[in-house]
């Protein structure tokens, strides 16, 4: 409902000067466009004019791009139609037109930026030659609007006015739900737009029926919403509401000058950046303001007409320097803030309590009148003045020596010591529990604070009892001092469902398995000899009938060495694999780990295999199933209790899980997601913002929650942030054992937390910490994400700002190239280098590319392969398919360059992972209709081999060498077990289980469906074990030389080189050479490795191979895949016979 804020008895509310009231500023700007203008000329024939007003004022750079019936340049870019003049409404643009034109498209724009967005377009024959835009608008009027007064609100339509402080009304738009007649639904897509503007800003009018009405405004651009929470108006009583940027109220009429105030004040737009230093949005500052910094301890701050009261003033003092340069790397978005500074001599004691009170900068005249005030966000000056390198969370001491005492036993009794950063608190308390049941805490202790660290020492037999921390601090959403109750964010286990923390002992024999103390992780000679087989938990073992009934879906699954799934892993850890990744196994909050809850949907067999019935049923039981991925963390330092027997023994089963893959041969690498958490402010899983509000999590320039990741963003750029991270990757590396990380939207995170990160891991030794760990593989997904994209907010971990750090990121280059199209915004049909574009088109393909396309997005996508195949390195230097001579960082990958490592260990190397669909179900996608079952797996296992022999870390997505399938689901992270499934069984590979999730992939059914009833399509058990004999051999092809795994970027460019490149090259073949240069890499001197993706088989030759003692691979000579065999080399003519959809390896010893 709306709401008002009526005016106080006997107090008149005053009228703030901000910069210029908005009906001021409008009408300044008229009169300003009226003297300046010149008198506005007739429209030339064959032209149409467009007026333009924006209110800014500000015209230069802005023009029209005009398409359809239009005699202007069709050219975005180079052929805009700039600013004709100016008049009293604003610019106008003259555009010409042909004869009899009737539709006439026009975008205004500046640059790529768009006002309002979507095309806009007019018909000349019937509304005439002139025509009025707005900006932010999305209706090209034909007759002049009024500018600075209401007009009536059209009927069945309600009215929402916006204002904003800042005067930025550009790319702003209001997405309506309810009780709307306008088109809604989907979000940055059916919105409204300005419909005019008044003296109070611009407004919305959105056509209504009866009802409740609701709406987000917001900014599609940034992906901001503003306040944040929806609005509604009840319709008909509430017909027009008058909005504040940045207060969640809807009033009723429009609110007084005072009122407006609201906004700012609610928000957080300033930032206490370090020690001394307070920042301000630019445009806020004006000059001849006093400006304080106002603290309230009792959250007593408010608005009233004698300007801001309550609590204690600290005097500003304006600064004209800069931040320092430290700061602006990593604050960017903060170049060009006004500075103010703290008094010198401002007592220390009196800065400690301002951190732990209500905080506004407020700016008032020399009236004494308010001006401006707005809340803080405190990071910097927590960073600065209160950041801790110690211990946190539980620590048990073990033995009384130095050392321990430094690690925390500071009691002269040793109890046990509970740490909390916890800086803005005004108390903590200890409440300690003897089960996880109870309601009460048996005990409550006062915990003490130093430098912003709370402790409390608890008696040795509380050990394996129980724990919650009650903060009482301020919340700058509620604006209110509140007692919060919650658990601690460094819990190494917890009761069940994280409801309370427990004090455990990771050193306690009870926490481990039989002989944990001497399982080693297995031998990894060079971190280079790394390759990953990603798995999930539950995936694993689930429908594995091998594995004991109560194991199946847990991490003990991994200690049943016996069963299909370990003897699967063995298999391939002979072969060389040295990795297996398991996706999120940290608590999280999307599975109940009281198994008691969980409902499943039975065995859906009966069904057809293109039926809807098996999704409908998996969709019934989403929210009480036992599945989920798991990327929505809670509690980052503890094992997932869903994944355990008994979630009391998570810890002991975890570490369980850890041995029985190194026994089996393989090291294990966790998935990591520190971009985000499952739940922000006063939400019971919000453990982090319930202790620190506003610290551990990223927020906008206004203070609002930034959610570009899918949720509550972390702010890896705070120091006590990256601390928790790095804490947490050590202590899974020292207490768990585990060999390496993969990080969840790497782009979120920033370079210096990425080497701060590695520096710690490669400080581990054996001597001390029982590990080495400089074999720690890190690495993730380094892409261009949300708000951090470009460097935006600091310099993200990307794929090129990684370049030289040895952080590894995931090639998207060699995916899409392989696969064909990309894994966003392309049909799942585009075909690529191993699913048959140009040399084997499916129909859909040539109905919608020309061959002349499909030849050269094939030669393109083939350089992106080659690139790859060199460990995707930026420098290195080829011939590309023009025929030229150019290097990584040259080579184009959608606007950006396509090498960007330094050497191959940045380059992760995939056409497969959790996400999309997996490799399978897209060649079964891609491929041509009239391709077997047999060609298919052929498909699937030349684009595993690109994989497998390529410089760099392989990355494959666990039971792709068996053809797994999630029939075709695109996003299967909660479409249970039925979905997700792996058969390790080798009689079949789940495909054919029913449509996949209508929620993520019902616009693609009709293309799934026949493919799904198709039974050729079916695989059969002979091709799910050629597919994994063939994946063995390229591992065994991959250890039997180091040529397939060279360090340096000097190796690879003189020892890797690539034949049937340049214009004249036969498509759909790569032809990879290596040679040893005298250097030792293993017996093999020269290598040459043909991977033909075409339907035919392929002659090739080549003068450099003439007189080449080239061979079969030994792997090859003895290989179960009959066609490789067919495979001849001829020494003499220097040609090689190669079979279709193979990819087969020669080698020579001879030097």
């Amino acid at each position: 409902m709306a709401s008002a804020i009526p005016e106080a008895s006997g107090m008149k509310l005053f009228r703030p000067l901000l910069t210029l009231c908005f009906a001021t500023a409008l009408f300044a700007l008229a009169a300003t466009h009226s003297a300046t203008a010149q008198t506005e000329p007739p429209i030339p024939a064959g032209e149409i004019r467009v007026h333009y007003f924006r209110p800014d004022g500000v015209y230069t750079g802005w023009t029209v791009y005009a398409f359809g019936d239009t005699t202007e340049p069709n050219n975005f870019a180079g052929g805009p139609v700039p600013v004709t003049g100016t008049d009293s409404f604003g610019a106008y643009f003259d555009v010409g037109v042909t004869t009899g034109a009737a539709d006439v498209g026009l975008i205004l724009h500046i640059g790529n930026t768009k006002d309002p967005g979507p095309d806009e377009h007019v018909d000349p024959a019937t509304q005439g030659n002139e025509f009025w835009e707005l900006s932010g608008s999305d209706i090209m009027l034909n007759h002049r609007p009024t500018i600075g007064q209401d007009g009536p609100i059209p009927a069945n339509h309600a009215r929402i006015h916006y204002y904003r402080p800042d005067g930025n009304y550009a790319n702003w738009s209001l997405y309506p739900f309810g009780t709307t007649t306008d088109p809604s639904g989907t979000f940055c897509s059916t919105e409204d737009y300005y419909a005019g503007y008044d003296s109070y800003g611009p407004y919305f009018d959105v056509g209504v029926s009866t009802g409740q009405l609701g709406f987000i405004i917001h900014n599609c651009t940034t992906g901001v919403k503003d306040p944040g929470p929806n609005q509604y108006l009840q319709i008909p009583q509430e017909p027009e509401g008058w909005v504040i940027s940045g207060d969640v109220d809807v009033f009723p009429q429009q609110p007084a000058p005072a009122q407006l105030l609201l906004g700012p004040f609610n928000q957080l737009q300033s930032y206490w950046i370090d020690a001394t230093t307070i920042a301000v949005q630019p445009q806020y500052a004006q000059s001849g303001y006093t400006w304080t910094l106002n603290a309230s301890p009792t959250a007593g701050l408010q608005i009233t007409a004698t300007g801001l009261t309550g609590g204690t003033r600290i005097a500003l003092t304006p600064f004209s320097g800069t931040l320092t340069q430290q700061e602006l790397t990593r604050f960017p978005q903060l170049a060009g803030y006004a500075l103010f500074k703290l008094p010198v001599q401002i007592d220390p004691a009196t800065v400690r309590q301002a951190l732990k009170s209500q905080l506004e900068v407020a700016a008032t005249a020399a009236d004494g009148t308010l001006k401006y005030t707005t809340g803080v966000q405190t990071f910097g000056a927590l960073d600065a003045l209160l950041a801790y390198a110690g211990p946190l969370g539980v620590v048990i001491p073990h033995g009384i020596t130095p050392d321990s005492i430094l690690q925390g036993a500071e009691s002269p009794t040793y109890p046990i010591q509970i740490k909390v950063w916890a800086p803005t608190a005004q108390s903590l308390s200890l409440l300690l529990f003897r089960e996880p049941t109870d309601t009460v805490p048996a005990k409550t202790i006062a915990m003490q604070e130093q430098n912003g660290v709370w402790s409390a020492g608890v008696p040795i037999e509380w050990r394996s009892r129980y724990y919650q921390l009650q903060a009482r601090v301020y919340v700058a959403a509620q604006q209110a001092i509140l007692t919060n109750t919650t658990t601690d964010p460094y819990s190494v286990d917890l009761s069940l469902n994280g409801t309370m923390s427990r004090i455990t002992d990771l050193a306690s024999e009870t926490t481990k398995p039989a002989l944990w103390d001497f399982s080693p992780s297995p031998r990894l000679d060079n971190i280079l000899d790394t390759s990953i087989y990603e798995l999930h938990v539950r995936d694993f073992s689930v429908a594995d009938s091998t594995v004991p009934a109560s194991h199946r879906g847990t991490y003990d699954a991994f200690a049943d060495q016996g069963s299909d799934g370990m003897r699967h892993l063995h298999a391939l850890a002979l072969s060389g694999l040295k990795a297996v990744h398991i996706l999120p196994s940290f608590h999280f909050a999307s599975v109940n780990e009281d198994k008691s809850t969980w409902t499943t949907t039975g065995n859906l067999a009966q069904y057809p295999p293109d039926s809807e019935q098996q999704q409908q049923a998996v969709t019934a039981v989403q929210s009480t199933d036992a599945y989920n991925w798991g990327y929505d963390p809670v509690h980052y330092m503890t094992p997932e209790g869903a994944y355990a027997i008994n979630p009391d023994n998570r810890v002991l089963e975890y570490r369980a899980m850890v041995q029985g893959l190194h026994l089996a041969g393989l090291r294990v690498i966790q998935d990591v997601v520190f971009n985000h958490t499952s739940a922000s402010g006063q939400d019971p899983s919000a453990n982090l913002d319930e202790l620190v509000p506003n610290y551990y999590h990223r927020l906008d320039a206004n203070g609002v929650l930034e959610t570009g990741s899918c949720c509550a963003d972390i702010a890896s750029e705070h120091q006590m942030t990256e601390k928790l991270m790095i804490d947490t990757l050590l202590l899974n590396a020292k207490q768990y054992k585990i060999d390496g990380f993969r990080f969840d939207e790497m782009g979120m995170h920033f370079v210096y937390n990425m080497v701060d990160i590695r520096n710690a891991l490669d400080a581990l030794t054996v001597e001390r910490d029982g590990i080495d760990g400089s074999k720690i593989y890190v690495y993730g997904e380094g892409f261009q994400i949300a708000e951090a994209a470009n460097n935006a907010i600091g310099p993200n971990a990307s794929q090129i700002n990684l370049y030289g750090t040895g952080i590894g990121s995931f090639n998207d280059r060699m995916r899409d190239s392989v696969r064909g199209g990309n894994a966003f915004g392309t049909a799942e049909q585009v075909q690529g280098f191993a699913t048959g574009l140009l040399t084997d088109s499916s129909s859909y393909t040539n109905q919608n590319t020309a061959a002349s396309d499909q030849r050269t997005t094939l030669l393109q996508g083939a350089d992106l392969i080659r690139l790859s195949l060199a460990g995707a390195l930026r420098d290195y230097t080829f011939q590309n398919y023009l025929g030229q001579t150019t290097t990584g960082a040259q080579l184009n990958y959608g606007g950006q360059p396509a090498g960007y490592t330094a050497t191959p260990l940045e380059d992760v190397n995939y056409c497969s992972v959790h996400d999309n669909q997996d490799l399978f179900d897209a060649v079964q996608l891609k491929s041509a209709e009239g391709d077997t079952i047999g060609q298919r797996a052929r498909r699937q296992v030349l684009a595993m081999s690109l994989i497998a022999l390529g410089e760099g870390i392989p990355f494959f997505h666990g039971g792709d060498d068996l053809l797994r399938s999630k029939d075709m689901d695109n996003n299967s992270y909660d479409s249970g077990d039925w979905f997700n499934k792996i058969d390790w069984s080798g009689k079949g590979n789940n495909w054919g289980t029913g449509l996949p999730i209508a929620s993520q992939n019902q616009s693609e059914w009709p293309v799934m469906q026949p493919l799904l009833a198709n039974p050729a399509l079916e695989a059969t058990p002979t091709s799910l074990a050629a597919t994994t004999q063939a994946f063995q051999e390229f591992l065994r092809i991959r250890y039997s030389s180091g040529l397939f795994r060279m360090a340096t970027f000097n190796e690879v460019q003189q020892n890797l080189s690539f034949l049937n490149t340049g214009q004249s090259q036969t498509p759909g073949l790569i032809v990879m050479k290596l040679d040893d240069h005298g250097h030792a890499y293993g017996d093999a001197h020269h290598i040459v490795v043909f991977f033909n993706a075409a339907n035919t088989s392929l002659t090739y030759t080549d003068s450099s191979l003439q007189g080449m003692a080239l061979h079969l691979h030994p792997v090859q000579q003895a290989s179960s895949d009959a066609t490789v065999q067919q495979s001849t080399f001829n020494s003499k003519e220097g040609s090689a016979t190669i079979p279709a959809l193979t990819t087969v390896v020669f080698v020579s010893e001879k030097e």
